[in-house]
């Protein structure tokens, strides 16, 4: 494993998240990749897909592009942050979020890597969750029902089980949290 890479990877995503807390907390936000890729090391990705999860936000949530990372990094690194970085924003019209989130989940869905990330950061995303209430009940509830849609595909379709075991647990721990049942089936 080249952790040298990992470093550089760390360090940049530390410069280019800067003083960004995460949503509803003083916590830093450079502590959400840094545990994305704690998780993607113990699931046994390789450093490119561990560097990857490091900067999985870099380009969605700061001013630096995918060139910018293009010209630090491998290409494979770039082309994982690539596949897991949304191209439309937030506040986007709904239309737009219908008509490019299957591209987005398709493009992810291809790619073993890239599936494997996307559950680790929706995991470390839904213990964020529990961490929070219960003062921000109802955006874990509206996360929690979107994550399960949305991801439901990726989680099926993962081959590894790490990443699997890990998001069914932090599923499992926000429904606890908030005393939700599971669907049945």
């Amino acid at each position: 494993m080249s952790t040298e890479l990992i470093l550089r990877a760390a360090a940049f995503a530390g410069e280019a998240h800067g003083a960004q807390t995460r949503k509803g907390s003083p916590t830093p936000y450079v502590t959400h990749p840094l545990r994305v890729a704690h998780l993607a090391s113990l699931a046994g990705l390789s450093a490119e897909a561990i560097a990857a999860s490091v900067l999985h936000d870099v380009v969605e949530d700061t001013p630096f592009t995918r060139e910018d990372l293009a010209v630090r990094f491998p290409e494979r690194v770039v082309d994982l942050v690539h596949l897991l970085t949304k191209w439309w924003p937030d506040d986007a019209p709904a239309e737009i979020k219908v008509s490019e989130k299957p591209k987005y989940y398709g493009a992810i869905l291809a790619d073993e890597d890239a599936m494997a990330i996307k559950l680790l950061d929706r995991s470390d995303n839904l213990r964020d969750m529990v961490r929070m209430l219960p003062r921000m009940r109802g955006w874990a509830e509206r996360y929690l029902s979107k994550t399960e849609r949305e991801i439901r595909p990726i989680l099926e379709a993962c081959p590894n089980a790490t990443a699997r075991d890990a998001y069914v647990g932090a599923i499992a721990e926000l429904r606890a949290a908030l005393e939700i049942r599971e669907p049945r089936r």
